[in-house]
């Protein structure tokens, strides 16, 4: 009789070489979406980065050639403007500390939707025609590499209000085409003395908070037009502070102490002044005194000329390595103050402060 030969089972043949598929396409995959530099995965996640910082569809227009880094250059647009083309690819960089970074997305997107809606949704919400659309603001340099000031939307003290309501309806527009600054300069007629070049004239207006990061998802929130009001407002006092404490250093070349000035509750036409006298130990306190003294008796006939802008509080102040003592006067109050003994018995029932730093 003949032996009977079992067939052996092919079943673990059949998930071995299932298992190594399955291995090798893991592996296809590992590489597609950690090392490629090109191709159709390379592709995808260029895609994926796009709509995962911007909160909105693109297609791939064309493919261009390599970067230094090896990875393919590609032109890209909106799903929604098929010609707003930009370019995008990777590259390998480094963050703080010289570590390198890995798939670095590099892309101009926002640059080119500027450069093209910038000029359209500021003819119609400002009516000022951009030939030259201001990409940052630059300070300190020659001013002439930057577009002339009729490229920047003029603010001053009077027309704020209109201002911030016209920029609300700029960013409700403008946040479909990603773009989230507007570029102005402020303008007064203050007749006073100014150091301020056209470059320092200058600010920009950002339109949402960063809340998470700085993408176009959660957490980048449109600011309501209050709070461009009050962007602007403080912007502006700078401007205005600026101007004012070079002016009142101009008058008083021998002045050695801090005067300063802010606008509070978004009015432009009010301010509240501040002089600083800074000390090494407490002993010298009475010294300190006698300077905040003798400044108050500048800055006050001083902020009393100038035009359209009143004075309203005066904070004295001075500060040693061990603690800050402030006395705060309303307006009502400076007939009274007319001697440093004055002053002296206000600081002394004043209330110390322990130093901050």
């Amino acid at each position: 009789m003949q032996p009977v030969l079992k067939r052996r089972t092919r079943k673990p043949i059949i998930f071995t070489v299932l298992g190594l598929v399955l291995i090798a396409a893991i592996a296809v995959l590992i590489w597609g979406v950690f090392f490629s530099r090109s191709g159709t995965l390379y592709q995808k996640g260029i895609l994926r980065a796009l709509e995962s910082s911007y909160q909105s569809k693109f297609i791939i227009v064309s493919e261009e050639g390599t970067n230094e880094d090896g990875f393919q250059v590609l032109k890209a647009a909106p799903a929604n403007d098929h010609n707003l083309v930009f370019t995008v690819s990777r590259s390998n960089g480094t963050i703080d500390g010289g570590l390198p970074l890995r798939r670095q997305l590099n892309e101009d997107y926002k640059e080119t939707a500027q450069m093209k809606y910038y000029p359209q949704l500021v003819k119609k919400h400002f009516g000022i025609d951009i030939e030259e659309v201001p990409m940052s603001i630059y300070r300190g340099i020659d001013s002439s590499r930057e577009p002339s000031d009729e490229n920047y939307i003029e603010v001053t003290r009077n027309n704020a209000d209109s201002i911030a309501s016209k920029s609300k309806a700029f960013f409700q527009e403008a946040e479909s085409h990603r773009l989230n600054k507007l570029f102005f300069r402020y303008k007064d007629n203050l007749a006073l003395p100014s150091q301020d070049n056209d470059a320092q004239q200058r600010f920009e207006l950002l339109g949402f908070e960063y809340e998470v990061g700085e993408h176009w998802g959660k957490g980048f929130r449109p600011l309501t037009e209050e709070e461009l009001k009050a962007e602007l407002v403080e912007r502006i006092g700078i401007q205005i502070a600026d101007r004012v404490v070079y002016a009142f250093e101009a008058e008083n070349p021998d002045w050695q102490r801090t005067f300063d000035l802010q606008f509070p509750a978004n009015d432009l036409t009010k301010f509240e002044g501040y002089v600083v006298s800074h000390t090494i130990t407490a002993e010298q306190r009475d010294e300190a005194l006698a300077e905040i003294y003798e400044a108050y008796t500048r800055v006050l006939p001083f902020t009393a000329k100038l035009n359209g802008l009143q004075m309203t509080v005066i904070h004295l102040q001075y500060k040693t390595n061990i603690e800050t003592e402030t006395v705060t006067l309303q307006a009502a109050d400076w007939g009274a103050l007319d001697s440093l003994d004055d002053m002296k018995e206000l600081f002394n029932h004043s209330q110390k402060t322990k130093n901050p730093r």
